[in-house]
């Protein structure tokens, strides 16, 4: 987007030095104008794209961010330069971004690398084990990012991590479970030689397969479909995919007047490499091209309010294939 296309979308009143404010206020000042409630855009997701401003975003990426996950947005927005180096800390951890902060203090490091994963400082016992190891060389910071990360899936919270390296590192993430390019049991698998991840497909007489790993709406099962809500229907994996071709396969009955968006986004939200929104029932196939640099990579289904309380649609294959390049 640029400064002239921002005329060209209705919005609330900004303030007139939007542009100075600081980046919490900015995110804010702009979902306001974009009408976008909490359940658009909760409040971590606008901590995120905070984040990502103070660490040298872009803003108007920011606000191409947040213009996607606006109500009113019906088209597609356009091409998104990749943000994996500047993409913000999180529990999703990119074992570069954290590895280089602070690079004379380890103690720094460890209070960020804990604060951004697991949401507090590292108590004393988990401090000193890590910085003496760090001090004596035994470990490396790498392998405390994936420790920490260790630390919070068995505290029950949703982290993974990933890196930037394309050989050696990246094929001993495998069988890592906490690694991003490991794909959870039940979602890859081959079909026809072809990799082949289920978000969602209906099996006749049976019900829903579900992919694991995704946020969802409670299944409402109401004449063979679901009942719904506005808002976000299905988001997730964010995972690591295979970079190439690949094609979003969509097969879906709603009513004529019915909405659903359907967008694929990378490094929380920062690069969108596919969306679209679908009126009344469709079937077809959705082109995209995950590039090397795209982490954490996530479907995010939503249902458009229509002015309707609920909504029915028939989900009967939401999936991703990767092309076979010849």
């Amino acid at each position: 987007m640029t400064i002239a296309e921002l005329h060209k979308i209705p919005l609330q009143a900004l303030p007139k030095d939007v542009f100075s404010l600081p980046a919490d206020a900015f995110v804010d000042a702009w979902a306001a104008a974009f009408n976008l409630a909490e359940t658009d855009l909760s409040a971590d997701e606008r901590h995120d794209l905070a984040q990502a401003i103070r660490n040298g975003t872009n803003r108007m990426k920011v606000i191409d961010a947040l213009r996607s996950a606006a109500p009113e947005t019906t088209g597609k927005i356009g091409d998104f330069s990749a943000q994996v180096i500047r993409r913000p800390a999180d529990q999703f951890a990119l074992i570069e971004s954290f590895a280089r902060f602070a690079p004379d203090s380890d103690v720094a490091f460890l209070r960020y690398s804990f604060s951004k994963i697991l949401g507090r400082e590292p108590s004393d016992k988990e401090r000193l084990a890590f910085e003496f190891d760090l001090r004596r060389g035994t470990t490396t910071r790498e392998e405390v990012i994936k420790m920490i990360v260790g630390i919070a899936r068995r505290d029950g919270r949703v982290s993974l991590w990933d890196t930037l390296a394309e050989t050696g590192e990246a094929q001993a993430m495998q069988d890592d479970s906490s690694a991003a390019r490991t794909m959870p049991a039940g979602l890859s698998y081959d079909l026809n030689g072809q990799e082949t991840l289920i978000f969602v497909r209906e099996v006749p007489g049976s019900g829903w397969m579900i992919g694991p790993d995704l946020l969802r709406q409670p299944v409402n099962v109401v004449d063979n479909g679901w009942k719904v809500s506005s808002g976000w229907l299905l988001v997730g994996p964010k995972r690591g995919f295979q970079a190439g071709p690949w094609r979003i396969q969509i097969d879906l009955v709603q009513e004529l007047n019915a909405k659903l968006a359907i967008q694929l986004v990378a490094n929380s939200g920062l690069d969108i490499l596919q969306e679209v929104t679908i009126a009344g029932s469709f079937t077809g196939n959705l082109s995209t091209e995950i590039r090397a640099e795209h982490r954490f990579v996530e479907l995010r289904v939503k249902v458009i309010d229509t002015g309707s309380e609920t909504s029915w649609v028939r989900l009967r294959d939401i999936s991703m294939v990767r092309e076979v390049q010849s």
